[in-house]
């Protein structure tokens, strides 16, 4: 009995003591800016009625939306509306009816690029193909949760539908998202699909892809299918099947029986045979030598210069005899002084 007393006691204490903590601490504030009205905002006006709960004070007579007033009294998600188009500033991921440009009174629809590689496909019936395609943010500051989704056309089949992925800004790591789309033709003409990328709960796609899908019974032949063809067509077994048919003809002509073997061996010696003959040939013009050339020789233009011998005397005798010798008694005169 006693025990049971005292606990009775110490919660009538507490209770009291709490009690007076919350009557002292609302006289220490004494702020109220509606004591006329019961309500319970916290952000912009303190005590105000405010209808969504959200902490912004719904606007009044005394306090509009230009001084701090909740914009959208009715939606928790958004209490702000800057160039007052009628869509919320707070871009969080799940907030309704956001405007994904703030600051531009003209749009408010997110805008999301994406391109895909190839742009469009050719194949037979029921072969497979892939689309490979990006998905990029171009908005500043904003992340939004987008969701991919994959619409065949009748004749396309595909097991890919739709994937949810969340975005990050632009110029930040996650701003982008890559993704391939395989699908198979299932009946003969022209067919495709198309991507819709979806943000949040917006009422239509922020962006649109379509990709054609030609099907065709068969690929036209092209190089390597060609080449693919000569070789089957050039192939061992369809020449040992000719020698086996050489083979079992001349058995059944003459009654000799030839093994195969035997005909490669003669096929290989021609063969060789044929290409021997040719290097022959070839080597031969080139080691045999180029005739030589007949040089005749040319008479000079002009005859040999004449040819003079001056004999010089040895002795002074003879000089002086030719000294003393008159005009009369030479045998050359020069020309100038003839």
């Amino acid at each position: 009995m006693n025990k049971s007393f005292s606990v009775f006691v110490c919660v009538i204490f507490l209770t009291f003591s709490l009690l007076i903590f919350d009557n002292t601490s609302a006289q220490s504030d004494g702020q109220d800016d509606c004591p006329n009205i019961e309500g319970n905002s916290t952000n912009d006006r303190v005590g105000c009625l405010d209808t969504d709960g959200d902490g912004w004070s719904n606007p009044d007579e005394n306090w509009t939306v230009s001084d701090g007033a909740d914009a959208f009294e009715n939606d928790k998600t958004q209490w702000k509306d800057l160039d007052k188009d009628g869509f919320g500033d707070n871009s969080t991921i799940g907030a309704n009816n956001i405007d994904y440009w703030p600051e531009d009174r003209l749009r408010h629809n997110p805008v999301l690029l994406i391109a895909c590689d190839p742009s469009s496909n050719t194949i037979t019936i029921s072969e497979k193909s892939s689309f490979f395609c990006k998905v990029t943010n171009p908005m500043d500051s904003i992340s939004v949760n987008v969701r991919i989704e994959w619409i065949p056309l009748e004749g396309i089949s595909s097991e890919w539908d739709s994937r949810e992925v969340t975005l990050q800004p632009n110029g930040e790591q996650g701003h982008l998202t890559m993704f391939s789309v395989q699908n198979t033709g299932e009946e003969l003409g022209l067919s495709g699909g198309e991507i819709k990328i979806w943000v949040q709960n917006q009422q239509s796609p922020s962006a649109i892809a379509k990709l054609p899908i030609y099907v065709i019974s068969e690929h036209p032949v092209e190089g390597s299918d060609l080449q693919e063809d000569v070789s089957k067509a050039f192939s061992f077994s369809r020449m040992h099947d000719g020698v086996e048919q050489v083979a079992n003809k001349i058995e059944q002509s003459s009654g000799i029986f030839l093994p195969t073997w035997s005909i490669y061996t003669f096929l290989i010696v021609m063969f060789s045979l044929s290409l021997k003959k040719p290097s022959k040939i070839f080597r031969g013009k080139l080691t045999q030598e180029a005739p030589k050339k007949r040089i005749i020789e040319k008479d000079p233009e002009y005859g040999e210069p004449p040819k003079y011998y001056v004999k010089k005397s040895q002795n002074i005798e003879t000089t002086k005899e030719m000294n003393n010798l008159t005009p009369d008694e030479f045998d050359y005169v020069p020309k100038r002084l003839r």
